[in-house]
């Protein structure tokens, strides 16, 4: 029988699945459904700045939050996820659930990164996941600005924290490995690739703009994982579109330590999990892998790019263009 251990973040985990940071992690109760079901860890619900201001009623002038926004907190919006509230459920998950707990913080403001850090540790969380999101839109800022406030964060908090911490980054970034390797020299424990957000939309009909729910792109991430393995010194994890074993299969053949998955449980419900799981034992049983060290990242693109004078099958990894793919 295949041994699905796996390490992340420097976390022993009893396989690699991760259910990804949802309404499926916003409660103690939630959290013990997805070890019951089989997860080797969660990420939690992520708690975002606007939340703790909503919460202890912060003046505008203070923050960086569109009034517009801070007024849809304190309206009600997003108050059940407080700050109190995210520590005392770790605090109560911990006290029963043995998988690691990992929880997720997103801010604006510098220095509240790590105030938030510190007191999701003390809580007793086993991990940390950054949530970074900075959309460069303005005009006069390089991309040097975005990268540095990325390694700002993670060097704030790593100041303040002692338990692993992970960065998960938007692909809207000038150059992934660039920054991947930067955020390890400074620390970083695993990258998470990559992160998704609402997608603008414009009502033809009414002439104007609304928000639709947006969704992982795993080919995106498959490609990143592979290029970014064994090439930066800290673990790697997958998010998004993973719709079947065969799917987690590929993403530790790239080269991931771990993946994250969450919209697939809304559709099928936790049980899909044993289906994961079972598919991957069975894929590494007809493979002869008995763990996963066995296969990870045999198809990274270092790998192949050792393997293969000519880089081989390792192309396509970094060719985007579409052209030669469809001249064959």
């Amino acid at each position: 029988m295949a041994d699905l251990f796996t390490s992340y973040m420097g976390l022993k985990l009893r396989n690699p699945l991760i259910v990804g940071s949802s309404d499926l992690t916003r409660s103690a109760s939630g959290i013990k459904r997805c070890e019951e079901a089989g997860a080797g860890a969660v990420i939690m619900k992520s708690i975002f700045e606007e939340q703790f201001l909503a919460e202890d009623d912060i003046q505008d002038r203070d923050y960086t939050v569109h009034p517009e926004a801070l007024d849809y907190m304190r309206g009600g919006g997003l108050l059940e996820y407080a700050p109190h509230s995210i520590t005392r459920i770790i605090e109560e998950a911990k006290k029963d659930i043995s998988i690691p707990i990992i929880a997720s913080i997103n801010c604006q403001t510098p220095k509240l990164w790590p105030s938030f850090a510190r007191q999701i540790q003390e809580a007793g969380a086993d991990g940390l996941e950054l949530n970074i999101y900075f959309l460069p839109i303005d005009i006069d800022s390089p991309c040097k600005v975005y990268e540095d406030q990325h390694l700002q964060i993670l060097k704030e908090v790593k100041k303040e924290v002692s338990i692993p911490v992970s960065v998960k980054l938007t692909s809207q970034i000038t150059s992934v490995p660039y920054l991947g390797r930067r955020l390890a020299q400074a620390g970083c424990d695993a990258l998470v690739l990559f992160n998704w957000f609402l997608e603008p939309d414009i009502d033809v009909e009414n002439l104007k703009t609304r928000s639709l729910i947006g969704k992982g792109n795993f080919y995106q991430s498959l490609r990143w994982i592979a290029l970014l393995a064994d090439r930066i010194d800290c673990d790697l994890a997958s998010s998004g579109g993973v719709q079947k074993a065969e799917d987690i299969v590929k993403q530790i053949l790239a080269g991931a330590s771990a993946v994250q998955v969450c919209t697939l449980f809304y559709k099928k419900g936790l049980d899909e999990i044993k289906n994961l799981l079972g598919g991957m034992e069975t894929w590494m049983d007809e493979h002869q892998y008995s763990g996963i060290e066995d296969f990870k990242g045999e198809l990274s693109f270092k790998k192949q790019e050792l393997r293969f004078r000519d880089l081989g099958e390792a192309e396509a990894y970094f060719r985007a263009q579409y052209l030669k793919a469809y001249s064959k």
